[in-house]
């Protein structure tokens, strides 16, 4: 695979990462709010479920550029670094997957939110009906409330789902993030000048480790732990895209 793309792919992948994900309704508020709670989780993609899951498709997108030019670096690497290349390699991609899998279920929970939100709406709506006494009206009023209970109940199982493979996604990008950074400090100095093969691979080497620590203390479906993973985000796409700059302008093939 050539620099041009491994490069590109890196670069086009972390874009689309961070920028869409910023862009996930209630995201933008993540360090001010506790935009995981249910409730405010449910309001923020059932409100927005059209651009929540376009905004998906492109991370999507994303993770897949990203995980190409991850590829291409340890392609380039060859045969060096034999011993931990398989393990970085195979904890990349099983990251990858289980994000994408998140995603799949983040579309999902924006379909039941939305649809939790409207029955929550008609429930409300035929219980001021069922004010005047009407037996019609009081009969509506049961029906939707057993129909919001059931879209609530459904809603919440998915978001117990979603959380939970989320979290198990970010604890393997972590351990694969301090992988990658070990290789590029054996390695990376093939397209790396020596001060940005320490500043991305320690950066790598030393991100994953302690955001993993942090995320198990403070899991990510809180509102703490969640910011710890956006700042964990934030430093991770400034790494990579430092390392996919670099390859694009370096001289070696």
């Amino acid at each position: 695979m050539s620099k041009l793309i491994t490069g590109s792919s890196l670069i086009i992948g972390v874009l689309l990462i961070g920028i869409f994900n910023f862009l996930v309704p209630g995201n933008s508020d993540a360090f001010t709010e506790n935009v995981t709670e249910i409730n405010a989780f449910t309001e923020n993609l059932g409100s927005n479920k059209e651009n929540a899951q376009i905004f998906f498709i492109i991370i999507g997108l994303g993770l897949i550029f990203f995980l190409n030019g991850i590829l291409g670096i340890y392609k380039g690497i060859g045969d060096r670094e034999k011993n931990i290349k398989g393990l970085a390699i195979t904890l990349n991609i099983v990251a990858i997957v289980m994000f994408l899998i998140t995603l799949g279920i983040a579309n999902a929970f924006a379909d039941s939110a939305e649809m939790n939100m409207i029955a929550y709406q008609i429930a409300n709506q035929a219980g001021m009906a069922a004010q005047s006494g009407d037996p019609a009206a009081m009969e509506q009023y049961n029906l939707a409330s057993i129909n919001s209970i059931i879209a609530g109940a459904a809603s919440g199982g998915v978001y117990a789902v979603y959380w939970g493979v989320f979290a198990v996604a970010t604890y393997v990008i972590y351990i694969a993030t301090a992988a990658t950074g070990y290789i590029i400090i054996k390695s990376g100095n093939h397209y790396l000048t020596p001060l940005m093969n320490s500043i991305v691979g320690y950066g790598l080497l030393g991100l994953g480790p302690i955001f993993l620590v942090l995320g198990l203390i403070w899991k990510v479906n809180t509102e703490i732990g969640y910011r710890i993973f956006n700042v964990s985000q934030i430093l991770w796409v400034i790494l990579i895209l430092i390392l996919g700059i670099n390859i694009l302008i370096s001289k070696k093939k």
